[in-house]
């Protein structure tokens, strides 16, 4: 009878909310006490769909959201210190002034997403599909980026600094006037990137490919082009 009351629930804060008919967690206690308080931290939330929800303000430090469906999620100034958040679907999601310090994101969705002005420092961000992800002004530092997608990323005035980019795809990039310092591009795909004013300060470029991109004096590089 209990579990029938939260299912209840839980459909009538859907229904009001404009969520997706499908909301499932592995602990629907942690979905309601989100979907109620915009909190919960160290939660069990993985596998949930709730397309088009506004969670703006939350705190969802620790929390696992793996493997979940946030397309168009509004997360403005919320906080995922230490969240768990591999395979999540977060495309054309709203994480400005986000909180995304030690999060796990590899193998997520967060094309076209709007993260300006957020702060990810040391969060895995390997393998992740970030094509024209808008990162303006975010922190980035120490982040795993190893082999993610970034093709059209917007990554103006964003610091890098000792990020991994090992292998990334970076082509038709925005870098103009981003902190690479001691970043490793290794292998790194920076073709028709704009470098303009970018730091490169002990930066490493071996084996990356540089075909028109646009480099910090504002010149154009050949190397790569075949």
């Amino acid at each position: 009878m209990k579990l029938r009351i939260l299912a209840a629930a839980l459909s009538s804060i859907a229904a009001v909310i404009g969520f997706s008919d499908r909301v499932q967690a592995q602990n629907p206690e942690h979905l309601r006490n989100l979907l109620q308080t915009l909190e919960c931290q160290e939660c069990e939330l993985s596998n949930i769909d709730i397309n088009n929800a506004n969670l703006s303000g939350s705190f969802l430090n620790g929390a696992n959201l793996s493997n979940s469906i946030l397309r168009n999620v509004k997360l403005f100034n919320s906080e995922l210190v230490r969240a768990d958040l591999r395979n999540v679907n977060l495309r054309s999601s709203d994480l400005r002034n986000v909180f995304l310090m030690d999060a796990n994101l590899s193998g997520a969705n967060l094309s076209g997403a709007n993260v300006r002005n957020s702060r990810i420092h040391h969060a895995n961000l390997s393998k992740t599909d970030l094509t024209g992800t808008n990162f303006i002004s975010s922190e980035l530092i120490y982040a795993n980026l190893n082999k993610a997608n970034l093709t059209g990323a917007k990554l103006r005035n964003a610091s890098l600094y000792r990020a991994d980019l090992t292998g990334a795809n970076l082509k038709n990039a925005d870098l103009y006037s981003a902190d690479l310092t001691g970043a490793d591009l290794t292998g790194a795909d920076l073709s028709g990137a704009d470098l303009t004013r970018a730091n490169l300060s002990g930066t490493g470029l071996k084996g990356a490919n540089l075909c028109k991109a646009i480099l910090p004096d504002g010149s154009i590089s050949l190397d790569g082009c075949k």
